[in-house]
């Protein structure tokens, strides 16, 4: 599925399952890959506090880039789908986004369970 598949006629994102263009059950997570922020989906908090942990402890050589990249990697490999989209808000309000859903509600919490499980135990992502 192309990322204009995945646009409705007004332009707004739309869950591939249930086609709903709000938060739904089967949004993973909604993140900025520009400003490194996650903006919705039932991974917004977890993917937040991580993301901020591998930066308080990634010292003088830590590469944000590779590590915010490996964060998502994580975050598709269990994703059902995922697009990538750009929102021109303007100059300045530009930004690259990524999009994950999963086919269930039930998916969704076990994923959250053993995320959060995993990065409770200081287990990379």
């Amino acid at each position: 599925m192309s990322v204009q598949e995945f646009d409705n006629e007004e332009g707004a994102r739309v869950c591939p399952y249930c086609s709903c263009s709000n938060d739904c059950d089967h949004l993973l997570l909604l993140v900025d890959k520009t400003f490194r922020d996650a903006e919705g989906g039932a991974l917004m908090r977890l993917f937040n506090d991580r993301w901020s942990d591998l930066c308080q402890m990634g010292g003088d050589d830590f590469d944000e880039r590779e590590h915010f990249e490996d964060l998502l990697e994580e975050i598709d490999s269990c994703a059902d789908y995922s697009a990538d989209f750009d929102y021109e808000g303007g100059p300045g309000r530009s930004s690259a986004y990524s999009i994950y859903y999963v086919k269930s509600a039930e998916k969704s919490k076990d994923i959250l369970a053993r995320l959060t499980a995993r990065f409770m135990s200081g287990g990379d992502a």
